[in-house]
């Protein structure tokens, strides 16, 4: 039985107590305070249904975090291969221009045009070289920003999701307890006719 449908009993009691034609109520107290009673013993069960609540929520946040650890450390590897690559491709094309350098090299005309082209080709690959390190980091941080917005996103969510079920929880405790003790404040007003049964 739910501690609204026992409020619900013990309101039923006093409304069923009311004498007509008077202000006053009968009621019998030991029916009442064996309402009450039970429902002292159950408050602890909605108590820990808010400790639930709670561990629900550090147990979203938990899985949060963790979903951000592996984001951040497949951006890593991303990062790192991507590097390799730029690298890879950086020193392949200084290798290539070398070469075709090296094979321009005849007499002085073209020792002169191989040195231009060499050079030219040379600052291009350097250029392509910085360009792709620098996309790969534009990359890297790309993947690390939506992490830390997607961790920050659940975790808000699941602080909001358990600060309305504490809230709802909150009202309906303090709307039991407020009609508990207005009872109790009843039979405390009446002791005359407590006495009476």
């Amino acid at each position: 039985m739910t501690l609204m449908s026992q409020l619900e009993d013990l309101e039923a009691m006093i409304v069923k107590g009311r004498v007509p034609g008077t202000a006053r109520t009968l009621v019998n107290l030991d029916k009442i305070t064996a309402v009450i009673d039970k429902m002292k013993g159950e408050m602890p069960e909605q108590l820990n249904e808010a400790e639930g609540v709670v561990r629900q929520k550090d147990a979203i946040i938990k899985q949060a975090e963790l979903e951000a650890r592996r984001i951040r450390a497949y951006a890593d590897d991303e990062a790192t291969t991507i590097r390799q690559l730029a690298e890879e491709q950086s020193n392949t094309l200084l290798t290539t221009s070398q070469e075709e350098a090296r094979n321009m090299i005849q007499d002085t005309e073209i020792t002169r045009m191989a040195n231009e082209q060499a050079t030219e080709i040379e600052a291009d690959a350097q250029k392509r070289a910085r360009n792709l390190i620098d996309d790969a980091e534009s990359r890297v941080n790309s993947i690390l920003n939506e992490a830390e917005t997607s961790a920050d996103s659940r975790r808000k969510g699941a602080d909001n999701y358990a600060r309305e079920i504490l809230f709802t929880l909150e009202e309906r405790i303090a709307d039991t307890l407020g009609q508990v003790r207005g009872g109790i404040d009843l039979l405390d007003a009446r002791p005359t006719a407590n006495a009476a049964d």
